[in-house]
């Protein structure tokens, strides 16, 4: 095999995992570890994928959280869509769990005027709804993020382990078919499966932009979710396996 095609099987091969290690790409095109090296320094000088210590990342798999103000900038309008079609999906006097992220804090706002108790590891998001004279707000408690602004330690875990809500709201900087709905964050991984696992209804706010990307922990696949609302620019080809794997999805 020539070098040029082995590095495009290595680009495939870590496109499809995510990530993959040298050891591991060594052994399945049989060639050194010296060998991969160089093909993975080669493909990163080329913007195709990432080296990381030890092998190498798919450019879309994310590494990292987003800081609150990067994520905040941009898809605004698709944000406030998605959240506009996630109100319809909450009634008076339910009890809501919001998830930490800036389309839960534009479904926040929406809030406002509505009888219903409100739970988020998300510090924007309460400080937002303490201002309701409607909404009840309540915090998990537990260890700030200075990136996302949200609690993420054991605190936070037991609170909303004593707690039943009607709804989740889950956001996300990547999701994907193969991979589901993931997290850079092992904090936020915990906080995340554990409201899941504390709501009768399990909905996911995404923009189509963050479709296709993964990181490295998996909160939950497409199909354990009840309603997936992503924006309009969701391309119609990525639908009949979505739903095929057991998910609604809804583009507003």
């Amino acid at each position: 095999m020539l070098p040029v095609e082995r590095r495009e099987h290595i680009l495939a091969y870590v496109e499809e995992k995510g990530c993959a290690n040298i050891e591991e790409m060594a052994s399945k095109f049989d060639v050194s570890q010296m060998t991969i090296r160089r093909d993975i320094r080669t493909l990163e000088q080329e913007d195709k994928l990432r080296v990381t210590y030890g092998g190498a990342v798919s450019k879309s798999f994310l590494m990292e959280d987003i800081p609150y103000e990067k994520k905040n900038a941009v898809n605004i309008e698709e944000k406030k869509s998605i959240a506009s079609e996630a109100f319809k999906h909450i009634r008076e006097g339910q009890i809501v769990l919001l998830d930490a992220g800036t389309s839960t804090m534009a479904l926040a706002k929406m809030l406002m005027r509505m009888r219903v108790t409100v739970i988020t590891p998300d510090l924007k998001i309460a400080l937002q709804l303490s201002d309701s004279t409607t909404a009840k707000v309540y915090t998990t408690g537990g260890l700030v993020s200075s990136i996302t602004k949200a609690h993420t330690d054991v605190a936070a875990l037991s609170f909303l382990d004593s707690i039943n809500a009607d709804v989740v709201f889950l956001a996300t900087n990547s999701w994907s078919l193969e991979h589901g709905v993931t997290t850079a964050s092992t904090d936020h991984y915990y906080i995340r499966r554990k409201m899941l696992e504390r709501a009768t209804r399990k909905i996911l706010l995404a923009d189509s932009s963050k479709y296709g990307a993964s990181s490295m922990k998996t909160i939950c696949q497409l199909g354990d979710l009840d309603t997936i609302i992503t924006d309009s620019r969701f391309h119609d080809d990525n639908i009949p396996a979505i739903e095929e794997a057991g998910g609604q999805l809804i583009r507003a």
